[in-house]
């Protein structure tokens, strides 16, 4: 006791103003220390909590944004190769419609060229198609690693909350 005053020393209420090393005034609680052993205001603290977790939550949303692109950018190549695989189909089945219109009205040679012409066509828009089809069922599904992300940000948290 000091002067009537209870003193602490653990609370730092003995001197109190700006001369306190714990930066209390007189009647306050203390202050959270930081990592370097000074201490902060408990509004610094929460604040800078605050910021920190709309930084995260802005680079999730900033992640998962640049995710969809990408998969939607590898959806419209196989996309593409389908079409284009659909476009060599009609070639060939105009080769193919030739070659039995030779065929019926010649019975010669010239319709066995015109079909194997057709057949190649169709071999290359079967293959287009396979690679289209491949191409739209491996693109990684949207928000993927942004999902991977949340739950590392959870584990983390939980650690943190732990300590």
């Amino acid at each position: 006791m000091k002067g009537g005053r209870i003193v602490s020393a653990r609370y730092g209420n003995g001197g109190g103003g700006a001369g306190d090393p714990n930066g209390a005034s007189q009647g306050e609680p203390p202050r959270p220390i930081s990592k370097g052993g000074a201490k902060r205001p408990l509004g610094v603290v929460a604040a800078s909590a605050v910021e920190g977790a709309r930084t995260l939550l802005r680079k999730h949303v900033e992640l998962a944004k640049l995710e969809v692109t990408e998969a939607a950018s590898v959806r419209a190549a196989g996309a593409g190769m389908m079409a284009a695989a659909a476009a060599v189909a009609v070639f060939a089945l105009g080769f193919i419609a030739a070659a039995a219109a030779a065929a019926l009205a010649l019975v010669m040679p010239t319709w066995a060229a015109i079909l194997i012409v057709a057949v190649v066509l169709l071999a290359v828009a079967g293959a287009l198609l396979l690679v289209g089809r491949r191409a739209i069922r491996t693109a990684p599904t949207a928000a993927e690693r942004t999902r991977e992300t949340l739950k590392e940000d959870a584990r983390w948290a939980k650690r943190q909350i732990a300590r």
